[in-house]
């Protein structure tokens, strides 16, 4: 065999043992192709059913585009809107469904909160049937829990009558408009507040947004109430009258340390835990504004509560008060929320823009009389002590049902924060607030008050625009 001859035949060989190695190349591309594209779809489908699987409210709206409510007042009702309602793969159909904004600093936000009203009563989550609803946007709390969180301490605080909700994505006209925190509304119910009496009513304290104008019943003490709901309306006026005198009745015997009085006019448990409540969440709202109370005709005692209105606490970083040190908001050790803030001989200046000369001083006066003291160590004791890893087990379960959701919704908006790091710091915070609630109330508790202790500061983030 010549050179030549061999020279080809090595050439041929060469290129039949290659052969092989490309195709075997070109075939794990493709298999590696197949299996991204497989990944991408499952990964697709995972999203598609997460969003599927998670509730969904979708509003038609008849009269008016979302954007023209938004940008109108309030308290503007549109009519003749259809609200479908899906969980659980299962979907209902409302017609005739009225629906209006609410809110006083969050209308402000891009991102609103409305209430619907069906024309017939309804349930929503298995909770029990009414009316109206409310949908709370949660756009300047980055967790959306806080809300969720203080309702579920009011049930375990035992109070009949606290608020329930849960969480559902919301679509005006087929565009999504983010996840919500979809509540019962504070009213007169046979399933929320259960009042019979002709003249029963429904009370609110609003020392932050009522003026010397708009503030249909002034205190002895001067604070601003208002009937927020009544039995009749046509005996709102004498049922308002009657709340009003047993107020000042109530405000009179707190100043004279009558506890015996106290407790014949007050419903002495409900301000023990409306007390709970709102120091264990650190709301700065709690005693200016959204401050209820109810009182079933005028035989009845006055009761406190259901709280309300929570978005801004549990050391949300979010918050800033004119004339307030920030870390009395922020501290999971602060006893008594502005208490180095509030004179107890200040008359409420309903004229003034700071926030701490509107706050109600009815409960910080309470707790200068030992029996209510003793009872509010008691009530604490009885409910929340030792539930600290329940409660942080609730948080960590919620926040893991609606993370998909949040994503989503912080998408949606535009939001700069970061909903895991949120989270951590929110499960923080209440996790020390919870170990100084056991020094200060549990069953091992001194009479002397822990020493303040500042937290770690909140992960840094950007605040919701308001553009």
């Amino acid at each position: 065999m010549s050179k030549k001859q061999r020279t080809r035949k090595n050439k041929t060989t060469k290129k039949k043992s290659t052969t092989p190695i490309v195709s075997k190349i070109l075939l794990l591309i493709i298999i590696i192709f197949i299996i991204a594209i497989s990944a991408l779809k499952v990964s697709e489908f995972i999203v598609f059913r997460q969003e599927n699987s998670f509730p969904k409210l979708e509003i038609s709206l008849k009269k008016a585009p979302i954007e023209q409510i938004n940008g109108g007042e309030k308290s503007t009702i549109y009519k003749e809107n259809t609200v479908s309602f899906t969980k659980d793969g299962q979907t209902t159909d409302y017609d005739n469904v009225e629906i209006k904004g609410r809110g006083n600093y969050t209308w402000l936000l891009p991102k609103r909160s409305y209430q619907i009203k069906f024309s017939e009563k309804h349930e929503l989550f298995s909770l029990p049937e009414a009316k109206k609803w409310i949908l709370l946007a949660n756009y300047a709390d980055p967790s959306y829990l806080r809300n969720d969180i203080a309702f579920h301490l009011e049930s375990l605080l035992e109070n009949p009558y606290a608020t329930s909700g849960n969480f559902a994505e919301v679509y005006f006209d087929k565009h999504y408009n983010g996840l919500y925190y979809i509540t019962e509304k504070v009213e007169i119910n046979k399933n929320r507040v259960n009042l019979k009496d002709p003249l029963g009513v429904i009370a609110e304290i609003d020392n932050l947004h009522n003026t010397d104008e708009t503030c249909s019943l002034v205190a002895r003490n001067g604070e601003c109430l208002s009937i927020h709901d009544s039995v009749n309306s046509d005996n709102s006026p004498e049922g308002a009258l009657d709340f009003l005198n047993k107020f000042n009745q109530l405000e009179f015997a707190i100043a004279k340390k009558d506890y015996a009085l106290i407790e014949k006019i007050a419903d002495i448990d409900s301000f023990a835990k409306y007390f709970l409540l709102s120091e264990f969440t650190n709301n700065p709202d709690a005693y200016s504004s959204s401050f209820f109370f109810f009182m079933d005709g005028p035989d009845d005692k006055i009761h406190a509560g259901p709280g309300w209105d929570f978005d801004m606490s549990l050391g949300n970083k979010i918050w800033t008060a004119d004339g307030v040190e920030y870390e009395a908001f922020l501290s999971p050790s602060n006893s008594m929320i502005l208490k180095d803030h509030l004179s107890k001989d200040k008359i409420v200046d309903l004229s003034s823009p700071s926030h701490t000369e509107r706050i109600s001083s009815i409960v910080y006066d309470l707790l200068s009389i030992p029996e209510f003291k003793a009872r509010v160590k008691e009530i604490y004791q009885d409910t929340l002590s030792g539930k600290g890893d329940e409660l942080l087990d609730y948080i960590k379960n919620q926040a893991d049902y609606i993370r998909p959701a949040a994503l989503r919704d912080q998408e949606r908006w535009k939001l700069k924060t970061n909903f895991d790091d949120e989270v951590d710091y929110l499960i923080d915070w209440v996790a020390k607030r919870y170990d100084h609630f056991e020094q200060t109330y549990g069953a091992n508790s001194s009479t002397e008050t822990p020493g303040e202790t500042i937290p770690d500061p909140a992960p840094e983030s950007q605040p919701p625009s308001k553009e």
